[in-house]
């Protein structure tokens, strides 16, 4: 089902996709500084398999009319079978959007990042497709141009990827500093976000900090999540991790199934619905039972 460690970065490329032009430039690639960016189907077609949708896909324009997409996909482990459709995600791409399309994945673990880097030689002479990916090491800092308007999200970002230590007292209140004075929706994802990605000894640190420095981050959905031990909160995390994806995904949410689904504190069904939730179509494909 989509998970927290997952969904997140995805979460946020969707919430400011921008996001992607400055994890580019970081990784050296050209993006013109008056790039605009705009998420776009991740499906090349409505006939694409529910196992050929990448994660995400953003068009970057610049002044001149110049477009480039970014598939980005998140991996939390190394996957064989990404060495056969991550090609096929780009060709589809850029043949639905006209444009050239790179691939952008995001990986948590130094280890999968490794293998993600690998090229994998589609067997035509001179075709070979290296991944751009980001880890803790290729995390841009805030010094990258363009850094500023995606500050809150390329914080959240390097906690999930490493980059930032939340171990280290300096580095909580620092992430913490920068999610300060966001909205409530997105005050909440991110700290839920940051939360999940800490250490335990870190996370009770966090929940100090926000106790009595930064107290306007806590509000009921964060207090439920942060006590583990109660199935309900967790429960909730569950329900409103699926409407977040099937909301990203295009599929539409009827007012009264979304009230069921963030009521169920079943979480066999919401597991059953959340697997469902990554790859159907239609809402009906997913409540079902």
């Amino acid at each position: 089902m989509p998970t927290i460690p997952h969904e997140a970065a995805i979460e946020l490329v969707r919430r400011n996709p921008q996001l992607t032009a400055v994890l580019l430039r970081g990784l050296g690639v050209a993006v013109p500084s008056d790039a605009s960016a705009a998420l776009a189907p991740a499906d090349a077609t409505a006939s694409v398999p529910a196992e050929l949708r990448a994660d995400a896909v953003v068009v970057l324009t610049d002044a001149a009319g110049a477009r480039l997409a970014v598939v980005v996909e998140v991996q939390l482990r190394f996957d064989g079978d990404k060495h056969y459709s991550w090609p096929a995600y780009l060709t589809q791409v850029r043949a639905a959007q006209r444009c050239p399309a790179v691939l952008l994945v995001i990986c948590p673990d130094d280890r999968t990042a490794r293998r993600c880097r690998a090229p994998i030689s589609i067997g035509h002479p001179g075709f070979e497709l290296i991944p751009l990916v980001i880890d803790a090491a290729t995390t841009p800092g805030f010094s990258e141009p363009g850094a500023a308007a995606v500050a809150p999200e390329l914080v959240v970002l390097a906690v999930l990827t490493g980059a930032i230590d939340l171990n280290s007292d300096g580095a909580r209140r620092q992430v913490l500093g920068v999610l300060a004075g966001l909205d409530e929706d997105r005050l909440t994802t991110y700290t839920v976000f940051i939360l999940n990605a800490a250490s335990p000894s870190a996370r009770k640190a966090l929940e100090e900090l926000m106790t009595t420095t930064h107290p306007f981050f806590r509000n009921d959905f964060v207090d439920r999540w942060l006590n583990e031990g109660r199935a309900e909160g967790r429960a909730e995390g569950q329900a409103d991790m699926i409407v977040r994806v099937l909301h990203a995904r295009g599929v539409a949410v009827p007012a009264e199934i979304r009230h069921r689904i963030l009521a169920c504190t079943d979480e066999q069904q919401l597991e059953d619905w959340g697997e469902r939730a990554a790859t159907a179509t239609t809402l009906d494909d997913v409540i079902r039972g």
